[in-house]
């Protein structure tokens, strides 16, 4: 038994397929539990003790609740009806990830491995899965917020890493993207963006807000906050989706000036969270009047007194200030666009 499509159902808030299906034991085990692998920074698996309520049941004949599958499609369009739902699953089932049910399809495994002539897992009891297929990874980040939000296993920051190291194709840029431990490595790695700070630019442009961490601020509710700040942003009504923002990002970055500039963390998260206003202007630019207008606020930021102001948490809100209203500020010489800053220092 492959997998057997029941419905497919339009998802009119982020612009996807919502499929149920069934598949059985045996095929859960051959193709989907290697999926839970798949993920270059995965949920740790809980402790079997856990779950060893449900390995026994398992072995007993129990139904375990539906796993939840994420897709998302790459070139094409999104299936319109049952036979191609089942065809592109069918197809592409190895690109998907486990959106819920990690620790199912690991039970799963458990009660296959353990069982014995007396207590034999039957692969052929059925399976239910619910899949989503997205044409946006920005959209679909959305959905499995809404669907964590309020629950410990999975933070946001953690779904975004998930995104940025399995959707996100950064092998075909000319900037590149290198963990804290490449980047202390001499050669290519030397002159690359941290992972780190692409993971909080996203967090940030999804947020709409430069205000992404907080110290002051318990870890679990500084989640729950940024987690409800998504959600309240709108994202999948914008038009721009963050492989937009680091495409422009890296066409900006064959400047030496400005690669130096989204070097630094707070001028990338302010940068992407401006962006989402303003990306049509920056975007039609030279390159060489992007960089002309990043060095006339350089300038006036530098005249601020910084002894009286907190620097990083200025120079993300500036940052940002700068680019959405980048069309209208990007004229204007150092004094004058001093005053706009310094009407909008915190």
């Amino acid at each position: 038994m492959k997998i057997e499509i029941n419905s497919i159902d339009d998802d009119q808030v982020i612009d996807s397929k919502f499929v149920t299906a069934k598949t059985n034991y045996g095929y859960a085990l051959e193709v989907l539990y290697p999926l839970i692998d798949r993920l270059d920074i995965q949920r740790n698996l809980q402790n079997p003790s856990f779950y060893n309520r449900l390995r026994l049941d398992l072995l007993k004949g129990c139904v375990m609740p539906p796993i939840t599958l994420a897709l998302v499609v790459e070139k094409g369009k999104l299936p319109s009806n049952i036979k191609d739902a089942e065809a592109y699953i069918t197809s592409n089932i190895s690109n998907a990830f486990v959106l819920d049910g990690i620790q199912r399809l690991n039970t799963l495994h458990r009660a296959s491995e353990q069982s014995d002539d007396v207590e034999k897992i039957d692969n052929s009891r059925p399976l239910f899965l619910n899949i989503l297929i997205c044409l946006k990874p920005d959209n679909l980040l959305y959905r499995m917020i809404t669907l964590n939000n309020g629950q410990k296993p999975m933070s946001a920051n953690h779904q975004i890493e998930i995104l940025l190291g399995n959707i996100y194709k950064f092998k075909d840029l000319d900037i590149i993207i290198s963990t804290e431990k490449e980047k202390g490595k001499k050669g290519k790695y030397e002159h690359s963006f941290n992972k780190s700070d692409i993971i909080k630019s996203y967090l940030a442009f999804l947020a709409k807000s430069t205000a992404i961490d907080n110290k002051k601020i318990i870890e679990s509710k500084m989640d729950e906050l940024l987690a409800n700040k998504i959600i309240a942003s709108k994202i999948t009504e914008d038009k721009i989706q963050f492989n937009d923002v680091i495409t422009l990002i890296n066409r900006l970055s064959s400047s030496e000036y400005l690669m130096k500039w989204f070097s630094n963390t707070n001028n990338i998260i302010g940068f992407s969270v401006g962006i989402r206003k303003s990306f049509d202007y920056v975007n039609s630019d030279e390159i060489a009047n992007v960089e002309n207008a990043f060095k006339v606020f350089e300038m006036a930021f530098k005249a601020l007194n910084l002894s009286t102001i907190k620097l990083s948490k200025e120079r993300r809100n500036l940052s940002s200030f700068f680019i959405e209203q980048y069309n209208v500020l990007n004229g204007l010489g150092e004094i004058d666009l001093l005053d706009k800053l310094n009407e909008n220092v915190l």
